[in-house]
């Protein structure tokens, strides 16, 4: 599989699901679970999902070193 399709998709679908994670943990911290609830927290995950694309693609790699480094993974070459 392309590494820049296979990168793209992972970033996207690891996004999302932070994202939705947390999106709805800290609007419910910051502003509780009540009837308008819903509406805040899709309101705030269109607002981070984006954003968490953009740094999932380009924090993986550099996750992935550290904990290999953290490790004492040899990088494969």
């Amino acid at each position: 599989m392309d590494s820049l399709k296979f990168r793209s998709l992972f970033a996207v679908l690891m996004a999302l699901l932070m994202a939705f994670l947390m999106s709805a943990v800290l609007t419910a911290v910051n502003t509780g679970v009540d009837a308008g609830f819903v509406g805040r927290w899709l309101h705030a995950f269109l607002v981070a999902w984006p954003i968490a694309i953009v740094a999932a693609f380009f924090c993986a790699p550099i996750a992935r070193r550290w904990t290999m480094r953290l490790l004492g993974i040899t990088p494969p070459r």
